[in-house]
């Protein structure tokens, strides 16, 4: 069986794509974003992959005819920012919208299967109208012929070593069966944060020796690169030394402040113990070091996220947060690319 052709929509730094990537058994053959910084780190690290750097919802339906019965497999992370449970989720927001584009694109090109991700609080997002987002992406695929399936997906039961739960649409043509993966990990089997920092120099720029097996998954170049710790005000580091592991902003003493913070994940240092919290903006979100009073590096977030030491993001260090946390780990795009390989396999065999 050849490889299997895959376009990435609304790509980012390519999370999914790496996860296709890891299986060997596809070809990621376009990429398409509009945030050029996130595309020159998708560009970085997918060298044989085509880039389009456009705004979908204005290219012309005859870009993608060439594409028609040549691609397998469309995969595509929508802006979840309008979604969010803790954004202001304003139904006018036009980014509510633009799964429509993958509904677009999936027509003119007709492959076999679509995936959809995206944050959990689509499900119940309704349009202005009052319709659910949801059911429209059901009745939009249905109608061009595909079976449609959705299911939350918790990150952390394929090892990426964070709690990040996410909603899986799976849509197929109607001869293909693609089943949702089954956990490889069960909660007291999680990957821990201290697993995934382990061998990570906290203060400063070289890996140990890894420990763990995690730990040799993640191993590359030697060099640590995305690992700049930021120094915080006098103010802020004192709030982060009362903070205890997996503890927040409500540990901080009130004559201190709290920082702004209000999410349970504010000012939240990280259990070694335990997977971490959904990463997001490190920065902005205020994710501290088990052990140390600081925000996490990028490279610590990388790794978090499951995306190996030989990927390297560009621009500046708020950039690269914000590339991170709208990834998709790659492991679990893996496990996702494997069930996808097993049906169409089987449905070949078939023929």
């Amino acid at each position: 069986m050849e490889k299997l052709k895959v376009i990435d929509l609304f790509c980012g730094i390519g999370g999914f794509s790496y996860g296709f990537n890891m299986t060997g058994q596809f070809d990621v053959v376009l990429g398409a974003d509009i945030w050029d910084v996130a595309l020159n780190t998708f560009k970085n690290n997918h060298k044989n992959t085509k880039l389009l750097n456009e705004d979908l919802t204005k290219l012309s339906d005859d870009y993608w005819k060439k594409y028609k019965n040549k691609v397998d497999v469309i995969i595509a992370g929508p802006p979840c920012q309008g979604f969010s449970m803790i954004g202001p989720r304003n139904k006018e927001d036009k980014r509510n919208t633009l799964f429509e584009e993958v509904v677009r694109v999936t027509k003119l090109t007709v492959p076999k299967v679509v995936i959809i991700e995206n944050v959990v609080g689509l499900l119940s997002m309704t349009t202005v109208e009052g319709k659910n987002i949801k059911d429209i992406i059901y009745e939009e695929f249905q109608n061009l012929g595909y079976t449609v399936k959705h299911k939350v997906l918790n990150a952390a039961n394929y090892g990426v070593p964070q709690q990040r739960k996410r909603v899986i649409f799976i849509i197929t043509k109607e001869n293909f069966n693609i089943e949702f993966p089954k956990p490889k990990l069960q909660e007291n089997d999680y990957v821990t944060v201290g697993q995934a920092l382990g061998n990570v120099d906290p203060c400063g720029d070289e890996y140990f020796s890894p420990s763990c097996d995690y730990q040799e998954l993640m191993a590359g170049r030697k060099d640590i690169c995305n690992h700049i710790r930021r120094s915080s005000s006098e103010l802020v580091t004192k709030r982060m030394s009362f903070i205890p592991q997996g503890g927040n902003w409500k540990d901080i003493p009130k004559e201190l402040g709290s920082g702004g913070g209000t999410f349970s994940n504010a000012y939240k240092r990280l259990d070694p113990n335990k997977p971490s919290v959904t990463i997001k903006h490190a920065a902005k979100a205020m994710i501290i070091h088990p052990t140390e009073n600081r925000i996490l590096t990028v490279r610590e977030c990388a790794r978090l996220q499951s995306f190996d030491d030989d990927f390297v993001l560009t621009g500046n260090t708020s950039d690269q947060h914000q590339q991170l946390a709208n990834a998709v780990p790659p492991l679990l795009g893996k496990a996702i690319a494997e069930e996808i390989y097993k049906g169409l396999k089987k449905q070949e065999c078939k023929n």
